[in-house]
């Protein structure tokens, strides 16, 4: 194999779509976002899930129609480079790893923390710091090994995950219609105001995001032109319904009423109280297994997406070029992969005070408001290329200039009003990272005399 190279058409379609599903982590992300929305919305949560994935769905059609003109390692920061220049590009390739970085900390803090708790059944009490290290040993093993072992892995987490929750769905579902009834309150606006709804979104596309992961494939999979669109729009499409009918089961299992929203909102693992409540108590440790294990698959591969674009912008002369050196053996980015999982390491060590749970919930808010951005530069890069090039004329425009306003309302809506510390944090953060990375750009650019 050449040196410095990624593994060229190595994926098959299933094993692209894993690295979408994976990065998303519909199991993972099912488990807890459900109950961070009620504070916003009562029992709105499967209206804001389906508004989430219409947005959701308007933003893959430009990445989709990217990826066929322009696959790549580099995902949204190849795209935003060949459709807005250099500097947009290396802003929005800057914005992604912040939101790779980030999103990996969070999930393998809140994996822990199931870990933890699942010991902690068996009377067996360790710190969540100890095996969130023992956790990050083992996925720089799978992936530092080639794309295939990983992608593989990732599926074979979410597919068992996911089963067992659509279980407990359908019981609560089918429970509930012989003995209260089904309704449909929960996809009505009722007394929600459209900027809760606004905030409340913000859970729904951290549900959904890394959607776009397959992008960083378009150097390993095959017929890349062909494959990652479906694997894009695959992804969505699963996890969007799969979202849809499990938020309704829970507020359904909880009860539609102030007591049930009450409890649901209060409560750490609703996805646990309903196990116990509907199934026994050996399920529930099953199903806390396969979600910490999901968020677990989650991290990884957000660690091998970052990477690979980390390996993309290095090749281009806009990072060092130690970051584009591959594996003799696997042809991975070996030394992105190992700055990646180092910095999320030294995320979950530098903490002081909190718990994992606390710790991945913040974090993540982090990556997702970095994630918003890239989005409405990828989009933006979108509109300026096809219209420009003349592929997309008049209705044509609409979906993707929508899916700018629908991101920037969502954006706009966490960071103002400002809120109370630590939640101003977030967008304080983004912002710093931001204008690191625009001077970076301007530094980069100036060297090399692009523009």
């Amino acid at each position: 194999m050449e040196a410095d190279k990624l593994k060229k058409d190595s994926l098959n379609l299933l094993e692209t779509i894993a690295l979408s599903v994976a990065i998303m982590g519909p199991s993972a992300s099912i488990a807890i976002t459900v109950g961070m929305m009620g504070n916003f919305v009562n029992y709105s949560e499967p209206l804001v899930f389906f508004i989430s994935m219409i947005i959701i769905g308007f933003v893959a059609v430009s990445i989709v129609k990217l990826n066929q003109y322009f696959p790549s390692s580099g995902s949204v920061y190849f795209f935003a480079q060949k459709t807005l220049g250099k500097r947009a590009g290396f802003v929005t390739g800057w914005l992604i790893i912040l939101a790779y970085l980030m999103l990996g900390a969070s999930c393998s803090a809140v994996a822990t923390s199931y870990y933890q708790n699942l010991l902690s059944i068996f009377d067996v009490h360790i710190h969540w710091k100890i095996i969130s290290i023992i956790l990050m040993l083992v996925i720089g093993y799978l992936a530092h090994k080639d794309a295939k072992t990983s992608s593989g892995v990732m599926l074979i987490i979410e597919i068992i995950s996911m089963g067992l929750i659509l279980v407990l769905a359908f019981i609560i579902v089918i429970g509930a219609s012989k003995t209260t009834g089904l309704s449909i309150e929960p996809f009505k606006l009722g007394e929600n105001s459209f900027s809760s709804i606004g905030y409340a979104a913000v859970f729904g596309f951290l549900a959904f995001s890394g959607f776009e992961g397959a992008s960083v494939l378009g150097e390993e999979s095959k017929n890349p032109k062909k494959t990652i669109p479906i694997a894009i729009f695959c992804s969505v499409l699963i996890t969007g319904f799969l979202y849809i009918f499990v938020s309704y089961a829970q507020v359904l299992g909880f009860g539609i009423s102030p007591e049930g929203i009450k409890a649901f909102t209060s409560s750490e693992t609703p996805l646990g109280e309903l196990i116990s409540k509907y199934l026994s108590s050996k399920f529930s440790i099953l199903i806390m297994l396969c979600v910490g294990i999901s968020f677990f698959s989650t991290t990884l591969g957000c660690v091998n997406a970052g990477a690979r674009v980390l390996f993309t912008m290095s090749r281009d002369c806009m990072l060092s070029q130690a970051l584009s050196k591959t594996h003799k053996k696997y042809n991975t980015p070996y030394i992105g992969l190992n700055i990646f999982i180092s910095i999320i390491t030294i995320v979950l060590m530098a903490n002081v005070g909190l718990e994992a749970i606390h710790l991945g919930g913040y974090v993540a808010m982090t990556g997702t408001l970095a994630l918003l951005l890239s989005y409405i530069i990828t989009t933006a890069g979108a509109i300026a290329f096809f219209h420009k090039n003349k592929l997309w004329r008049n209705f044509q425009l609409i979906i993707p200039i929508l899916s700018i306003i629908a991101l920037a309302f969502i954006f706009f809506a966490n960071i103002y009003p400002v809120r109370a510390f630590p939640m101003n944090m977030f967008s304080y953060i983004v912002l710093v990272w931001l204008i690191i990375g625009v001077l970076i750009s301007k530094r980069k650019t100036a060297f090399s005399g692009l523009q």
